[in-house]
C-alpha cells in the first residue's frame, strides 16, 4: 500500500509540476481527476487529495510567505508588512491562513504534535504523525541530489518558513516566464552563506556608516544631513550589488539616489573627503558660489575590491548623479546617461554600464515618474538590460504612515506591471541584504531585467535630525530609542561566530575615528575650501583667460558653419529617398519620397519642413571625408564637403515622432509584405556614417523628457539628443524636469546639456489643449536680463566683481605679472603651442596696462565685460526658437552640436506650417555661407519669401516701399507671420514691414537694433496670436524697451514705445470654437494691417 501511495504521489508530482513551482493561491486547492487511480476503497483518493494539499500548502509559502515575513526590525508586527496602528481587520495583507498557521505551529512542541497540528490546519484526510512522510520532488532537495526526496510535515514547514518567511523574502508570482520563477525559487531556497571575508567587510561598512553619522551629528548637531541611520545596511548591500555586478563585466554604474543617505554613500562609497563634506556642512565650501545643497551634489569615483571570486583585484567606476528635491526625478535621467554610455561603447549586451537606483518607500509608492521610468525598462529604444532598484524603506513618509501613504500591502508593489520581481530584506539582517544583494546582481547578468531590493528598516531621528517625529510617532520612537544599532547587533553576532574579536572591533573603530579626526583638522584648516582657480576652471571667466592661452590656435570656442555644399545636401538627400526595389513601402510614401526627391534637383528647388529636418540629421552623421559609392565605382569626396570635423549620433524619441503627429516627417518606413523596419538614414553610407534612432515612445512626458536629458548628459557631446511633444501643451506633465534640469541644472551643478525640445506650438483652431506649448513658461525661467545688455547686468557685475577680489586676497592684496602665471597655469589647454608670457602679454594689452603694471580692478572688470559681449549667449541657461523656414530649422538643429558650448534648445515647431506651400526654402538657403538667423529681416537674403518681393505682375518693382517711407514695423515670431504676410500682398500694403524674431532667449538686441534703425520714423509694434499674458510679449517689451533706449541714446533720439497687437489677455490658452478662432485672427491681421 505504501508503494502505491508513492506511486501515486509520483505521479501527481509529475503531472502537477508547475503547481508545486508556486502557481496556487490557495491552501488546499485540489484542481485533478482522481479517476485515474485505482480504486481501493478511497484510501488511494484521500492520500492524493492530501499530496495536493501539501502541494498547495508549498506554493502558499512561495507565493505569500512575503505576507507573513519578519521584515520589521522593531518586531511591530509579528509577521508581514507594518501599516502603523492599524485597528484589527484594516492590515491589507489579508493573509490568514498562513499567519495563523505559523503563529499556532510555535505553540506546539515534538515531532508527532506538530504533525498533527499541521495535518488538522489543512485539513488532511489520512491519520497523519511525525513519521508520514510526501514526496515533494527535487524542489525540496536543496542543492544536493542525494537528498531525502520525502519529507515530513514540519520539515516542510521549517524549511519553507526559513526561506520565504525569514528576513530575507520573495514576490515571484508575477513574474513573466516560469524559468524566471523558477529561478528565483531555487536561489532563494538555497541560500548561500557569506564567506567570513565578507562578513568582516560587511561589518567594516556597517561601522564607517555609522560612525560617519554619528561623527556628522556631534560636530554638527543644528545641521539637516538626511541620515540614513536604521537602514545602514543598505551601505553594505550597494556596496555589494557593485562587486558583484563587477564580476559579471560591468564596468560603470550609475547611481540615482534622494537625499536619505546621499553624504554616506559620497564619502563610504565614492571616497569624497569627510573634511570636504564638513566644510559643506558649516556653509563655507565656496566664497563665490554654491549651486545647490550639500544632500543634493553628486560626485564620481572608483570603487576598488579584492574580487571574492578569484582573488584579482578589481575596480567599478561610480557616477552618483546630482538631483533636487523632487524625489525620483532623476530616475529617468540615470535611465538615459547608462542607455548613451552604452551606445558610445557600442555595448550592444548591455553588460558594460548599468544603472542603479536608490528610492524611498513612500516615493517609491507615491509618486507617478516612478512608474513611468519603470515602463521604459523592456522597451526597445529605452532598454538599459535591467535596472537594480534598491528602496531604503525605513516605513514612514516624513510624518505618514504607511496605511495612509499607499494601498498595497508593500511600498514595492508598482513594479509588478513590468514582471520585475521583489526582494524583500530586513535591514537588522546585514546577511540577508548580502543574500538579496547578489541575487539581483545575479539576475540581471542572467535576465538582463530589472529587478528590486526592499530593504526594511526605520528611521532612527525625524525626517531630517531637526525634526522631531515623537508627537506623532510616540509608540514607534519609543521602541527605536530602545532599539540597538545595527552594527552592534552584527558586531556581536561575528563575535560569538568566531569571526571577529572584541579586540579587533574596538581597534577599528578608534582608528575610524581618527581618520575622521584628521579631516575635521584638515576642513579647520581650509584644505577642502574651493580656491579661486578651481573656480575660476568652472566659470565662463575662467574660460574667458582660457581662450587667451589659445590665442594662436584655433579659437576652442570656435563654431563650425551649419551651411554646405549644394552637393552635399544632394548627395545626401539622394540617399535618403531611395530604398531598395526588393522593400516594399506603401504608395503614399513612394509619393513623399518622389517628392522630397526633386527637393534638391538645384539651388532654387523648394525644401520643405520634413526635408530640412531629415538633410540636418544625415548631414550631421557622417564621417568627414566620406567615400561615397557610384555606379562607376569610388569616388572621393574630401573635406569640401562641408562636413564637421566630428559625426554626431541622432537620436530623436517621443509619441508618434516616426511619421510626426501631424505626418509630416515619415522617417521610419515599413515593409508592406514583411513588417520590417528601415530608417534610411543608416545607410547613406554604412561604415562612415554614425547611426540615427528614431524611437516611438511610452505615453509618458515626464519619463521620457528626463531619460533623453539624462541620455544628452551621458552623450558627452557627441549627439545631437531629441524628445518632441505629440502636441507642445503636453509638455508641461514634465514640468518637473523642465524645471529642475534643463533650466537650472548647469548653474546649480555645472551639468551641460545640448538637449533639444521640439514643441508643436501654433493657432490652428484646435481648442485650448492643442495650440500652445506655453512659450511663456519657457521664457518665464530664462536668466536673460530683461532691463541691460549683456555684461552690463548689476549681477555680472558683481559677480567680475568678487572674482578679482577673491583672486587678489589669494595672493595678498594685488596680482602681479608673476602671481598671474600661477593663476594661468589652471587653464593650460592640451595640445596648444604657447607659454604662459604670450598670453599674459595678450592680456595685459587687451586690459591697457603698462607691462610691469599689476593687475587693477577696473581693468579685469573692463576686460570681463567685453568677453562677454562678445560671447552673449554663453551664460545663457535656454535657447528659445520659434523657427519659420524649413532652412532655419536646418541651421538651428546643426548649430546645435556645432555650438562651442552645450545649452538645452527650446524649439518652437510649427504644426500647420509643416505642410503650408509658402513655408518652404530654396536649396541655395542650406548652402555654404547660410547661417542660422537669430531674426529675419523683410525681403533679405534670410527671408525664405523673398522670391515673391516684387510686386504682383512685375519682375523688378520691389514690393516693399524704401525705408524712409515705411510707416510701421510689426515684429512677430512664428506662424502669425505667413498669415500676415499673405493679407499683405492681398491688400497690397507697401509701408509695413515685418521682422520676425527667430530666436527670443537670449534676446538679439544687436540684430534687432541693426534692423529697427533702418526704418528712423515708422511706428514698432509686437504682433502674436497668443493672449497678451501668454507667448513672448512680456518678454520682448521691457527687453525691446532697452534696446530701444540704448540704439536712441547712442543717436541722441527720444527711445520709441513698443505697442501689443493680439488677442486679449485670457485663462486658457485658446478658444474651443473654430469660428471664433478665425473671427479672432481676422481681427488680429485687420488691427495690425490697419492705417
Amino acid at each position: 500500500m505504501r508503494a502505491i501511495r508513492g506511486a501515486a504521489t509520483r505521479l501527481l508530482w509529475r503531472e502537477n509540476e508547475h503547481f508545486l513551482l508556486g502557481r496556487s493561491r490557495q491552501i488546499g486547492a485540489f484542481p485533478f481527476d482522481t479517476s485515474v487511480f485505482a480504486d481501493d476503497g478511497g484510501h488511494v483518493e484521500k492520500e492524493v487529495r492530501d499530496a495536493a494539499k501539501v502541494t498547495a500548502l508549498i506554493a502558499a509559502f512561495r507565493t505569500r510567505g512575503h505576507l507573513c515575513a519578519r521584515l520589521d526590525p522593531l518586531n511591530r508586527v509579528q509577521g508581514g508588512p507594518w501599516y502603523g496602528a492599524a485597528p484589527e481587520g484594516l492590515e491589507r495583507s489579508a493573509e490568514r491562513s498562513l499567519k495563523d498557521l505559523l503563529r499556532g505551529y510555535q505553540q506546539h512542541d515534538g515531532l508527532n504534535e506538530k504533525a498533527q497540528y499541521v495535518a488538522k490546519k489543512i485539513q488532511l484526510e489520512v491519520k497523519t504523525d511525525g513519521c508520514r512522510k510526501f514526496f515533494v520532488g527535487p524542489v525540496m532537495s536543496g542543492s544536493d541530489e542525494q537528498c531525502n526526496q520525502y519529507w515530513n510535515l514540519p520539515e516542510i514547514i521549517e524549511r519553507m518558513a526559513e526561506c520565504y518567511c525569514g528576513t530575507l523574502a520573495v514576490e515571484t508570482e508575477h513574474l513573466a516566464t516560469q524559468e524566471q520563477a523558477d529561478w528565483l525559487v531555487a536561489r532563494v531556497e538555497n541560500r548561500r552563506q557569506p564567506k567570513p571575508v565578507i562578513k568582516k567587510e560587511t561589518l567594516q561598512m556597517l561601522l564607517n556608516a555609522d560612525m560617519f553619522e554619528r561623527f556628522l551629528g556631534e560636530k554638527f548637531p543644528g545641521s539637516k544631513r538626511f541620515g540614513v541611520e536604521g537602514c545602514e545596511s543598505v551601505l553594505s548591500g550597494m556596496r555589494t550589488i557593485i562587486q558583484r555586478c563587477g564580476e559579471h563585466g560591468v564596468s560603470k554604474v550609475e547611481i540615482g539616489i534622494a537625499h536619505r543617505g546621499r553624504l554616506n554613500i559620497l564619502c563610504n562609497l565614492l571616497e569624497k573627503p569627510l573634511g570636504a563634506v564638513c566644510r559643506e556642512m558649516d556653509g563655507q565650501q565656496s566664497q563665490l558660489h554654491v549651486g545647490d545643497v550639500k544632500y543634493h551634489l553628486g560626485r564620481s569615483g572608483t570603487l576598488h575590491y579584492m574580487s571574492h571570486e578569484d582573488g584579482i583585484p578589481r575596480s567599478v567606476k561610480l557616477s552618483v548623479a546630482p538631483n533636487p528635491s523632487h524625489l525620483e526625478a532623476v530616475n529617468p535621467v540615470i535611465v538615459g546617461m547608462v542607455r548613451a554610455q552604452q551606445q558610445g561603447l557600442n555595448d550592444v549586451a548591455r553588460k558594460k554600464v548599468m544603472g542603479l537606483l536608490v528610492h524611498g518607500d513612500a516615493a517609491f509608492s507615491g509618486l507617478g515618474v516612478v512608474a513611468e521610468t519603470l515602463q521604459l525598462s523592456d522597451v526597445p529604444g529605452f532598454t538599459t538590460g535591467g535596472v537594480i532598484h534598491v528602496v531604503i524603506n525605513n516605513q514612514i513618509g516624513f510624518t505618514t504612515l504607511p496605511m495612509h501613504a499607499r494601498s498595497g500591502p508593500h511600498a514595492t508593489d508598482v513594479v509588478k506591471m513590468i514582471s520585475a520581481p521583489v526582494l524583500h530584506a530586513n535591514a537588522d539582517d546585514p546577511e540577508a541584504v548580502w543574500e538579496a544583494c547578489t541575487i539581483a546582481a545575479d539576475w540581471r547578468a542572467k535576465f538582463k531585467k530589472d529587478i528590486v531590493i526592499d530593504i526594511v528598516g526605520y528611521r532612527r531621528f525625524g525626517h531630517n535630525e531637526l525634526d522631531n517625529p515623537v508627537p506623532n510617532m510616540p509608540i514607534t520612537y519609543g521602541l527605536i530609542n530602545k532599539h540597538p544599532r545595527v552594527v552592534d547587533i552584527y558586531a556581536d553576532q561575528l563575535k560569538r561566530e568566531g569571526v571577529i574579536s572584541e579586540e579587533e572591533f574596538e581597534l577599528w573603530k578608534k582608528t575610524v575615528r581618527a581618520e575622521f579626526e584628521k579631516e575635521w583638522e584638515e576642513a579647520e584648516r581650509g584644505t577642502y575650501a574651493e580656491s579661486v582657480k578651481d573656480f575660476l576652471k568652472t566659470n565662463w571667466q575662467g574660460e574667458a583667460l582660457q581662450e587667451l592661452w589659445a590665442y594662436e590656435a584655433p579659437r576652442i570656442f570656435h563654431q563650425e558653419p551649419t551651411g554646405l555644399p549644394i552637393r552635399t545636401l544632394q548627395f545626401v538627400g539622394s540617399q535618403i529617398c531611395e530604398l531598395g526595389k526588393d522593400f516594399k513601402v506603401h504608395p503614399d510614401i513612394l509619393k513623399i519620397l518622389k517628392k522630397r526627391q526633386k527637393m534638391i534637383l538645384g539651388p532654387d528647388s523648394r525644401v520643405d519642413w520634413g526635408m530640412a529636418e531629415a538633410l540636418a540629421y544625415g548631414t550631421l552623421v557622417l564621417h568627414r571625408g566620406i567615400v561615397p559609392l557610384h555606379a562607376e565605382g569610388q569616388e572621393y569626396l574630401d573635406a569640401a564637403m562641408g562636413l564637421n570635423k566630428g559625426h554626431y549620433h541622432v537620436r530623436l524619441t517621443g509619441q508618434d515622432v516616426e511619421r510626426g503627429t501631424f505626418n509630416h516627417r515619415q522617417a521610419v518606413y515599413y515593409d508592406q509584405a514583411t513588417g520590417g523596419r528601415c530608417i534610411k538614414h543608416n545607410e547613406i553610407i554604412p561604415g562612415q556614417q554614425d547611426i540615427v534612432e528614431i524611437w516611438n515612445s511610452p505615453l509618458s512626458e515626464s519619463a521620457v523628457m528626463g531619460f533623453e536629458y539624462g541620455y544628452s548628459l551621458g552623450a558627452r557631446d557627441r549627439a545631437l539628443v531629441l524628445w518632441e511633444a505629440q502636441f507642445g501643451d503636453f509638455a508641461n506633465n514634465a514640468q518637473v524636469v523642465i524645471d529642475q534640469f534643463l533650466a537650472s541644472g548647469e548653474e546649480k551643478w555645472g551639468q551641460q546639456s545640448g538637449l533639444v525640445l521640439l514643441l508643436p506650438h501654433g493657432y490652428d483652431g484646435q481648442g485650448p489643449d492643442h495650440s500652445s506649448a506655453r512659450l511663456e513658461r519657457f521664457l518665464a525661467v530664462c536668466n536673460d536680463d530683461p532691463d541691460h545688455l549683456s555684461g552690463h547686468n548689476p549681477a555680472t557685475r558683481k559677480h567680475i566683481s568678487a572674482t578679482f577680489e577673491a583672486i587678489s586676497k589669494e595672493y595678498g592684496g594685488k596680482i602681479t605679472r608673476q602671481q598671474a602665471v600661477d593663476v594661468f597655469r589652471a587653464f593650460r589647454v592640451e595640445g596648444v603651442n604657447g607659454d604662459s608670457a604670450e598670453a599674459l602679454d595678450t592680456l595685459w594689452t587687451e586690459m591697457g596696462l603698462p607691462e610691469k603694471a599689476p593687475l587693477t580692478k577696473s581693468a579685469w572688470e573692463s576686460f570681463m565685460v567685453q568677453y562677454i559681449r562678445r560671447n552673449a549667449e554663453r551664460d545663457t541657461n535656454l535657447f528659445v526658437v520659434n523657427a519659420t523656414t524649413p532652412a532655419q530649422l536646418f541651421h538651428v538643429l546643426r548649430r546645435q552640436v556645432n555650438l562651442p558650448y552645450k545649452k538645452p534648445l527650446i524649439l518652437m515647431s510649427p504644426k500647420f506650417l509643416l505642410h503650408h506651400g509658402p513655408c518652404t526654402s530654396s536649396l541655395e538657403d542650406f548652402s555654404t555661407g547660410t547661417f542660422f538667423n537669430r531674426v529675419i529681416d523683410d525681403g533679405k537674403v534670410s527671408d525664405n519669401t523673398r522670391h515673391k518681393a516684387y510686386l504682383p505682375g512685375s519682375s523688378e518693382e520691389a514690393f516693399l516701399l524704401p525705408a524712409d517711407q515705411i510707416r510701421r514695423v510689426i515684429m512677430c515670431s512664428g506662424q502669425i507671420y505667413y498669415h500676415l504676410n499673405a493679407a499683405r500682398r492681398a491688400r497690397r500694403i507697401r509701408d509695413v514691414v515685418f521682422v520676425r524674431l527667430e530666436q527670443i532667449c537670449p534676446f538679439p538686441h544687436d540684430r534687432i537694433t541693426a534692423i529697427v534703425s533702418q526704418y528712423k520714423d515708422a511706428e514698432l509694434v509686437w504682433c502674436q496670436e497668443e493672449p497678451k499674458n501668454m507667448g513672448a510679449w512680456q518678454f520682448v517689451k521691457p527687453r525691446m524697451d532697452t534696446a530701444m533706449r540704448e540704439l536712441c541714446d547712442s543717436v541722441g533720439r527720444k527711445p520709441r514705445p513698443v505697442h501689443y497687437i493680439g488677442r486679449a489677455s485670457s485663462a486658457a490658452t485658446a478658444t474651443a470654437s473654430y469660428r471664433i478662432h478665425q473671427k479672432e485672427t481676422r481681427e488680429i491681421i485687420d488691427w495690425a494691417l490697419s492705417t
